[in-house]
């Protein structure tokens, strides 16, 4: 059937169609648009906590290991005791459990040096 055959109800079917297609394409590239917009703006948070996240792997590591190597000099005169290297990491540790195991080292190490500072103001025995 050619144009000249359709009727002009035809047409206009036609074209409301084939306008609301365009519609719909139009739409889903718009919504479309907002999605990769939204996942990039969460690709830049998620990236922005993988690069918080392991500057604070890297200042943990740093930090107990110098606190380790002060214990360890600290109690370098006690040939009594047998000194081993820094445990590694616990693999079943949480990340969200890292501000409280920081504070469970620091109190043990703040328990030792005034252990050894008392020790020192007592003398040795």
């Amino acid at each position: 059937m050619t144009g000249a055959a359709m009727g002009p109800g035809a047409a206009r079917r036609y074209k409301d169609i084939t306008g609301g297609m365009t519609d719909a394409v139009d739409r889903l590239r718009r919504e479309d648009a907002e999605k990769a917009r939204r996942l990039a703006d969460a690709l830049v948070e998620l990236h922005e906590a993988m690069s918080a996240a392991t500057e604070r792997e890297a200042l943990t590591v740093l930090g107990v290991a110098l606190q380790w190597e002060s214990a360890l000099e600290s109690l370098w005169h006690e040939q009594w005791m047998t000194l081993s290297p820094l445990p590694k990491p616990d693999p079943g540790a949480s990340a969200r459990d890292l501000d409280y195991l920081e504070a469970v080292v620091a109190k043990r190490y703040e328990t030792l040096t005034e252990a050894l500072r008392r020790r020192s103001l007592l003398g040795r025995r």
